[in-house]
């Protein structure tokens, strides 16, 4: 069907739309783009003219997308973008000079490591920019697809849309840590030592998955989780006691230097995540950008830093 030139649908009503469709709201459209609510509004007349479809109704505070704004709205961020670079490539940037924001959104326990070596080098590299870090959420890859959130780290795999882009960056092991020496985790963790010890874990997927498994087997008998955390500092708490030990990823021995961090006996192996994957996520439109192609060798080499730099007592394997 013909359509004449002042009447066809351009970059920017597209570019309304897609706000339209994530934020569910004229305001948070306009909000996102800079304009006013009424420019939002007469973008959005035009567009429902253009299809002949009423594209959103309004629901209990918020629009709701009909199935043609479903089908028009789905990957239509990722194309925005990948369209975006072509108009304005990135041969010209120069990280020196981005004044623009980056939001990182970090998991726990993550963020109580990575974030200080990671403010520093980025106050570097990018010495214009606004930064921001935020916690890792139910919502953050929504957040990522649609913007608010540039570049995630999380454990890998997640089960991630295929517009996000997953890249695992270093591996990190289960260790055991307690307030004061412990000769029994050292010598193996003997079955009948369980019951005397008070155990807290840090809360991560891997962890998650198996609590069960710790908690009903024979090589464990009598192990308990009496508390469970994504904060560093509420189990650092927990060892207030002799016979308090923690359970946490490798990487977190940094937050425990004054305290003993065991390797984990051989024999649990089978019911631990013998390994850890930690990895960044971000759009996959941008993995051209340097900002986004750079991430992965930045966030390799503080890693790499920070578990050359740990102290981990190796478990005798005695039982």
């Amino acid at each position: 069907m013909y359509v004449k030139y002042s009447d066809q649908i351009n970059l920017n009503y597209l570019r309304v739309f897609n706000e339209l469709y994530i934020t569910r709201s004229t305001t948070g459209a306009a909000a996102k783009l800079g304009i006013s609510q009424s420019a939002v509004s007469q973008i959005l007349s035009k567009l429902r003219e253009a299809t002949g479809d009423p594209l959103f109704i309004k629901g209990q505070g918020h629009l709701v997308p009909t199935v043609r704004a479903t089908t028009i709205g789905e990957g239509l961020a990722a194309e925005l973008m990948l369209l975006e670079k072509k108009l304005y490539p990135d041969e010209f940037f120069n990280q020196a000079d981005f004044d623009g924001e980056i939001t990182f959104a970090i998991s726990s326990p993550l963020i109580d490591i990575i974030s200080k070596p990671l403010v520093e080098i980025s106050s570097k590299i990018l010495p214009k920019a606004r930064i921001s870090f935020v916690h890792w959420n139910d919502h953050t890859l929504d957040q990522i697809i649609n913007g608010d959130v540039h570049i995630g780290f999380n454990l890998f795999p997640l089960n991630a849309p295929k517009e996000i882009r997953q890249i695992p960056i270093r591996e990190s092991k289960p260790i055991f840590v307690s307030r004061t020496e412990n000769k029994w985790i050292e010598e193996g963790m003997e079955n009948s030592g369980f019951k005397d010890h008070v155990f807290a874990g840090v809360i991560l997927s891997g962890i998650n998955r198996i609590k069960g498994i710790l908690e009903n087997t024979d090589l464990m008998e009598g192990f308990r989780f009496k508390y469970r955390s994504e904060s560093q500092s509420i189990l650092a708490n927990h060892l207030l006691t002799d016979n308090s030990v923690i359970l946490v990823d490798e990487l977190s021995s940094h937050h425990y230097e004054e305290y003993y961090c065991y390797q984990a006996p051989q024999r649990l192996n089978k019911l631990l995540p013998t390994s850890l994957s930690y990895a960044i996520y971000y759009l996959q439109a941008n993995h051209q950008h340097p900002i986004y192609s750079d991430a992965e060798r930045v966030v390799r080499n503080i890693l790499d830093e920070l578990l050359a730099n740990i102290k981990i007592i190796p478990n005798q394997n005695r039982y």
